[in-house]
């Protein structure tokens, strides 16, 4: 028993167990786009978006899809910073190719969108509106995930949280581009 609570302890004092103060509300399944649309139509500074599968269905005006895709341009055009990465792995060509249908449709409206490396897979689903609210949990950008699927996300009211995942995304921008990857191209 010492030798669990000791290890408890120096778990705790190294910084590696901690919790952020945070309000969380659970957002599943078709809880998710209402949320989504009101965070991101409450942002007033930056939206960050890191998404693995993000898709835009033309054919389709009123479907949730487009609700984001006029979200995101619409705050662009508004002022707000609207940021996005997207996967880009060179594993998955088809997941790619819908990434950049998606991808296009918002930098025609400003919007910077950035490709993560393709040798690496990016499988976040992580919103983060004016250092506040953070949004993250299995919900893809797809038809299936947000009309079909069961899926488990949850939006925190933390500005901590938004912090980290702020740091987070800096940092794989950082390694990202604003092009296709040249494999693709080819």
């Amino acid at each position: 028993m010492k030798k669990l609570l000791a290890s408890f302890c120096t778990l705790l004092f190294t910084g590696i167990l901690f919790a952020y103060p945070a309000d969380v509300i659970p957002i599943p399944n078709r809880e998710y786009v209402p949320a989504l649309h009101q965070a991101l139509q409450s942002a007033e500074k930056s939206i960050k978006v890191f998404m693995f599968s993000a898709r835009y269905y033309p054919q389709y005006k009123n479907d949730a899809n487009s609700l984001i895709i006029n979200d995101l341009t619409s705050a662009a055009l508004r002022g707000v910073n609207v940021e996005v990465i997207l996967d880009a792995s060179n594993w998955n060509r088809s997941n790619t190719l819908d990434n950049k249908q998606f991808a296009d449709s918002l930098k025609k409206c400003g919007v910077k969108v950035y490709f993560d490396p393709p040798d690496v897979t990016s499988h976040d689903k992580l919103i983060i509106v004016d250092g506040k609210i953070t949004i993250v949990g299995s919900t893809n950008w797809s038809y299936y995930a947000l009309e079909r699927n069961n899926e488990a996300s949850v939006l925190i009211y933390s500005e901590e949280v938004a912090n980290y995942f702020t740091k987070y995304f800096e940092k794989v921008k950082e390694l990202s581009t604003e092009r296709m990857p040249e494999w693709f191209l080819e």
